[in-house]
């Protein structure tokens, strides 16, 4: 009888093993059809010299698959996880499962800005989750434990949040249409009349205005008092000539006074203008630099002015029909081989910034294919590196779309510090650390543009690099 218990109990014992190593085989074929990727944008969390990737990971964990006409076909099962990299290394530091697929309702899932050490994003809803142990802060749930009035009214469509990065708030639109601004430090949400078109000047050039029309009904209360009345007076003798010519006299002197006044207005409000068109140019260049789907020709800007100085890359050909006014106008022909040249720049009668073209001059000793100065994807501008390091140029290897995209640190003077290979064709995103600047983009042939794989990790003053590769969960050296 023992021995008949002990056969039954190994046959179930070979078997479970049996069946274990059958799901594990089955788990293995089906692995091999996973996909890792990253949501861009991505941010960066600098804190004692150390820098932190914090990123939106999307798995999509393969159920089932068939194949058929060199086709695969294949059912997955999607979960939206948060993860934080070494910015040194490139090493995956800590991750958590936030959602499955099935438990957002609302779409894009994506990043919204950093707060502190908070990271904000979407995924259904509004939440924050510390950038260091990845707990987290916020969802409608805390928001309305924090904010009782509010309770039942935090939507949960993306389209009525707006996180503004000068700020570091949470504007958003409540159910009942009452406009809110939360601050994201504590949480506490406040009426506000804010939306998303308006900016300070708005408000100026509205006052402005508000100044303007006051002046003007003020005139013509003037006009009516000291000089229609007056002539109406004198006319019916109600008033001497004398007191009639002092009121009359008075009236011109006040108007003189008030034309002063309202043109002094009237050009305050040109340049206020002039300088909000800038602004929005700036807002919307700065907006689109935030899309994942840039092209290689929208990171970069041909010309610069720092200290003083003024500094482009241009061909030949480019520079003999340059016009001599600064802007940030893109050189777009993609199979010139460019230089970096220097020059001074002066501020006409205008106020436009005029350059010296007579004293322009080319001081690489190399030339780049298709180069332009890299953009600061925070303020649309070229990358300013400190104090006189120079700029970083993105250059093409090759022409056509299979040319990879190379960084190129090169020094006022005109002297390449060091180039890298990203290999890639377009970047996702890119990130300017204090020390580094993160690339991301897309290397595998089984994702899509928008679906990003590789972190570059570049070393500013070295050029040294690590890549970590999310579609593979590994660093690559």
């Amino acid at each position: 009888m023992t021995l008949f218990r002990k056969s039954i109990i190994t046959g179930i014992l070979v078997f479970a093993l049996l069946v274990a190593g059958f799901f594990l085989l089955l788990r293995g074929c089906l692995a091999k059809y996973d996909e890792r990727f990253i949501h861009v944008p991505a941010l960066l969390f600098e804190k004692n010299g150390k820098t932190t990737v914090f990123s939106i990971l999307e798995f999509q964990k393969t159920t089932s698959y068939s194949q058929n006409g060199g086709m695969t076909r294949k059912s997955v099962s999607t979960s939206y996880y948060v993860q934080t990299n070494d910015g040194d290394t490139g090493e995956e530091l800590n991750k958590i499962k936030v959602k499955k697929h099935r438990q957002v309702k609302n779409f894009p899932v994506e990043m919204l800005g950093a707060s502190g050490d908070n990271a904000w994003l979407f995924m259904g809803e509004p939440m924050a989750f510390d950038a260091y142990t990845l707990t987290k802060v916020a969802d409608i749930a805390i928001l309305e434990e924090k904010n009782p009035s509010l309770k039942g009214r935090f939507p949960a469509e993306r389209q009525y949040y707006t996180f503004r990065s000068d700020d570091r708030s949470l504007y958003f639109t409540a159910t009942d249409g009452t406009k809110w601004k939360l601050n994201t430090a504590t949480l506490a949400a406040s009426p506000t009349e804010y939306t998303p078109d308006e900016n300070e000047a708005d408000a100026r050039i509205k006052a402005l205005d508000e100044e303007i029309k006051n002046l003007r009904a003020y005139q013509d209360s003037v006009y009516q008092l000291k000089n229609r009345n007056a002539s109406e007076n004198y006319s019916s003798k109600k008033i001497s000539y004398t007191e009639y010519s002092r009121l009359t006299g008075e009236f011109y002197a006040e108007r003189g006074r008030i034309d002063k006044v309202r043109d002094s207005l009237y050009k305050l409000r040109s340049k206020l203008e002039i300088s909000y068109r800038a602004d929005k140019d700036r807002e919307r260049a700065i907006e689109n630099l935030q899309r994942s789907s840039i092209s290689f020709s929208q990171i970069k800007q041909n010309q610069d002015t720092a200290d003083g100085l003024w500094y482009g890359i241009y061909s030949p050909a480019e520079i003999a029909n340059l016009n001599d006014r600064v802007s940030d106008n893109v050189a777009y022909d993609e199979t010139i081989r460019r230089k970096f040249y220097t020059s001074s720049y002066s501020i006409n009668k205008s106020d436009d910034a005029i350059i010296d073209k007579k004293g322009l001059k080319a001081v690489s000793t190399g030339d780049f294919l298709a180069a332009g100065l890299l953009l600061d994807k925070s303020t649309a501008m070229p990358v300013r590196l400190p104090g006189t390091a120079g700029y970083l140029i993105v250059h093409k290897d090759q022409v056509g779309r299979e040319g990879k995209i190379q960084l190129t640190k090169i020094a006022l003077d005109g002297r390449t510090l060091w180039t890298f290979n990203t290999g890639l064709t377009e970047w996702a995103d890119w990130k300017l650390g204090s020390k580094k600047i993160f690339v991301f983009g897309v290397n595998n042939k089984s994702l899509s543009s928008s679906e990003c794989n590789i972190m570059h990790s570049i070393n500013l003053s070295d050029g040294k690099s690590v890549t970590f590769d999310y579609f593979k969960n590994k660093t690559i050296r």
